[in-house]
């Protein structure tokens, strides 16, 4: 699974403005109609409905409004939904998707990442690695590759204790193969903003596709996991 921040940053940003824009000219519509079909004590006023206090109106129907009214809203929520599909598809890349990310990368490739404007990433190739998760602590596993692509160590932080480190390479797509060796986990990469879970028994996988100039950040548990999840953390180092 992936979730790109960039991209899900604009598809927030895609949904403000549409909501914003919604709300202003609904809301102005109904506040002009508000002040507007006022009447004042004293004043005569035309009463085309023949309303009377305590009698349901005369029903007064307005095809043209009634199907616009219908039609609109409907034909926006099938256009925001088909906007959405563009992280949808980035979330659920099947790894033989060559489309999204091509094969594994044979030794001394690079996947060369690029982002396009509104923050899906595509690769030429990928590289993988292996995320296990327990009781309550993260373990890395590069497999064959070198220490420039991947690489493993432990740091300290305040309240986390020491935890384990992975060490990635910016520019470059890993395809992360979890499984959990006790209940669910999942592994929360802040500065990515991607999780998914980790269950027992089963393997899941993970696109780590990493954009430039991405930060170094801590690795949160995010499927409660026990007496200790608060503290299951990691560091994700990127690197140049």
């Amino acid at each position: 699974m992936q979730i790109e921040n960039a991209l899900f940053n604009w598809l927030w940003d895609y949904y403000m403005f549409w909501s914003i824009l919604v709300s202003v000219l609904t809301f102005t519509w109904l506040y002009h109609h508000s002040f507007w079909y006022t009447s004042k004590d004293g004043e005569e006023f035309e009463n085309p409905d023949m309303i009377e206090v305590g009698v349901f109106p005369k029903h007064n129907d307005d095809m043209r409004l009634e199907v616009a009214w219908t039609i609109a809203p409907f034909l926006l929520i099938v256009w925001l939904t088909y906007v959405s599909w563009a992280p949808l598809n980035s979330v659920w890349a099947a790894v033989d998707d060559v489309d999204a990310h091509g094969f594994e990368c044979e030794d001394g490739f690079s996947s060369n990442n690029e982002m396009d404007s509104i923050g899906m990433i595509t690769s030429e190739c990928y590289h993988v690695i292996e995320i296990t998760g327990k009781q309550w602590v993260w373990q890395f596993d590069c497999l064959e590759l070198s220490a420039d692509l991947c690489d493993t160590s432990s740091t300290t932080i305040d309240v986390y204790g020491t935890i384990p480190v992975l060490n990635l390479k910016e520019g470059e797509t890993y395809l992360a193969i979890m499984t959990s060796e006790d209940v669910t986990h999942a592994p929360w990469f802040l500065e990515l903003g991607m999780k998914e879970d980790v269950l027992y028994g089963q393997d899941t996988s993970l696109w780590l596709a990493i954009p430039e100039g991405t930060s170094d950040h801590v690795i949160l548990c995010a499927e409660y996991c026990g007496d200790a999840h608060s503290v299951m953390a990691a560091v994700l180092d990127v690197h140049p």
